[in-house]
């Protein structure tokens, strides 16, 4: 089978096989998508990339969604939100930072969990206060089908994916 040949400025998705550009922050989303299927066992059919989130009269679109298995994807069905930012990208950027991941968690009344990855990764449970959907940061996301993170156990540790 002959190899694939990557048109210069284009990088292919890790998710859906199509070219896309070849940008800073669509690496890191490159990266993060595959250690999601790879190193946490989702599903590529329960993932989609730049997800169009309906936010009052907009839609934007989220880095990565991770939709309830095996489910319709749409925004009642969202499981976990990954926000992704270039290595520089603060958490407390006005426009860039944990403040965006919010947002749609918001506008996504479903969603049990959110993930931002820019200068620091962080990881976040979706809890609900006093009619709020808030984030709590947890020590990571959970694997699939767990709904708490473990202490790890040597045996269950997997190898990190892209390590540089």
């Amino acid at each position: 089978m002959p190899q694939e040949v990557i048109p210069p400025g284009k990088i292919k998705c890790f998710i859906t096989g199509k070219l896309r550009k070849d940008t800073r922050e669509e690496r890191v989303r490159q990266q993060v998508a595959r250690s999601l299927v790879e190193e946490y066992g989702y599903d590529k059919s329960d993932i989609e990339i730049e997800f169009p989130v309906k936010m009052g009269r907009s839609r934007k679109r989220a880095d990565i969604v991770i939709f309830c298995e095996n489910e319709e994807h749409t925004q009642e069905n969202i499981y976990l939100i990954a926000e992704v930012k270039i290595e520089d990208v603060k958490p407390s950027d006005k426009k860039e930072g944990v403040g965006q991941l919010k947002s749609y968690i918001a506008a996504s009344t479903n969603s049990k969990f959110a993930l931002w990855v820019g200068n620091e990764r962080l990881a976040f449970k979706v809890v609900e206060e006093k009619g709020k959907r808030l984030l709590r940061e947890i020590p990571d996301v959970p694997k699939k089908g767990q709904t708490t993170i473990p202490k790890p156990v040597k045996g269950t540790l997997v190898r990190a994916v892209n390590l540089k």
